[in-house]
């Protein structure tokens, strides 16, 4: 609303032109979210469901509790829901709205909040919804996404290693960014299991998608040095991404441990979407792998493993867990030496304290982000 306000109102007053800098926006947006997450936060989280400590369903359909997670059991969760309702002032003052155009990115927005009213619906829900449920539920949802981030329309990409861009079709665009984003969802929300992990990583990568719409993507002197594509709209991206990084940075005064609040799958449902959205609107859709390696492989090699389980089952030849004092077979090894997600094996085979889990993750993450970028973006 300000950036549109301030297309009339420039030449009324010089400062008002202010309200079209997308750094003013940026900054803005984040403090506002982060002031009304911290200040109203706690008041609303009377009224949230409480957590029934988490479990988890294996493939051969049997619960299995979660370590520590009973913990987390009486808590206040699903904190998405209201972290979202607070957001909404910063989001319709400081999100660019340029014209009718806009519909398309308000539409995007919806999805966002689309998937944290099914995490909430789940989280206060007396049964949780099953995988199939929720899995149908974001595979809509991501692709209604990528279609509306398309906007029906071919979309120019650049990838790794090449200075050669591909003009992706609608029919090809929108499956594949539908998958990324799916991914996103369900990663970040396998990450939500120890105080402040998720929200750490997850702050971690918004951090970065800021610096990779606004800085290099959305600056035209550094895309035109780096040898990549410049988008105009990426700054836009970058002012919605940093309203989300202020109010998870809210968030987490009250989820670091030990936590007194939880985000539940509201929240992690939600924030997985937006790191998907983001990095799908840098233009690259390997980036995701660059802002959030971690997120991605604590909880995205547990959805391989789950899926390929399955998928064995379903074509008659189950893999069932091996039996003690018997020697596993090869597939046994292949599937069943590691737990999901990576921050349970390090706590129950490894023994990290759930402290150290936090840090180490977050450790290995930073120091991924600038390897990684300098092979993605740099090298070309």
């Amino acid at each position: 609303m300000l950036y549109f306000l301030g297309e009339f109102l420039r030449g009324v007053w010089g400062p008002f032109r202010l309200l079209q800098s997308h750094l003013v926006m940026l900054a803005g947006g984040a403090f506002l979210a982060a002031l009304a997450v911290w200040l109203f936060l706690p008041r609303l989280a009377r009224g949230l469901p409480r957590d029934r400590g988490k479990a988890v369903r294996t493939a051969e359909g049997a619960c299995v509790a979660v370590a520590g997670g009973a913990a987390s059991a009486g808590k206040p969760t699903g904190a998405g829901f209201p972290m979202a309702l607070l957001m909404l002032p910063a989001l319709a003052l400081f999100f660019p709205i340029y014209a009718w155009e806009s519909l398309w990115d308000v539409g995007v927005v919806l999805c966002v909040y689309l998937c944290m009213l099914s995490g909430w619906l789940d989280d206060r829900a007396d049964v949780p919804w099953g995988g199939l449920r929720k899995g149908l539920f974001d595979a809509v949802v991501s692709l209604a996404c990528a279609y509306l981030l398309c906007r029906g329309q071919a979309v120019p990409t650049w990838w790794p290693f090449t200075r050669a861009e591909l003009l992706m079709p609608v029919w090809l665009y929108v499956p594949v960014a539908g998958l990324l984003l799916f991914g996103a969802i369900n990663t970040t929300n396998c990450s939500d299991g120890i105080d402040g992990l998720a929200g750490l990583l997850t702050l971690l990568s918004l951090g970065a998608l800021i610096a990779m719409l606004y800085v290099v993507v959305g600056h035209a002197t550094v895309a035109e040095y780096l040898l990549i594509p410049h988008s105009d709209s990426a700054a836009k991206w970058a002012v919605l991404v940093s309203i989300f990084a202020g109010a998870m940075g809210a968030y987490l005064w009250y989820n670091c441990y030990p936590s007194s609040l939880l985000m539940g799958d509201a929240g992690s449902r939600m924030f997985g979407m937006v790191i998907g959205v983001a990095a799908l609107a840098t233009g690259n859709l390997c980036v995701l792998l660059v802002v959030a390696p971690v997120s991605l492989l604590n909880g995205g090699l547990g959805l391989v493993k789950l899926a390929c389980l399955r998928v064995l089952k379903a074509a008659g030849h189950p893999v069932p867990r091996p039996l003690p004092g018997v020697a596993p077979t090869p597939l046994q090894r292949l599937f069943f030496t590691f737990t999901f997600p990576l921050h349970d094996h390090c706590r129950k085979v490894l023994g990290w304290s759930g402290q150290q889990v936090v840090i180490r993750f977050l450790l290995l993450q930073a120091m991924l982000l600038p390897i990684l970028f300098l092979l993605f973006v740099k090298v070309r």
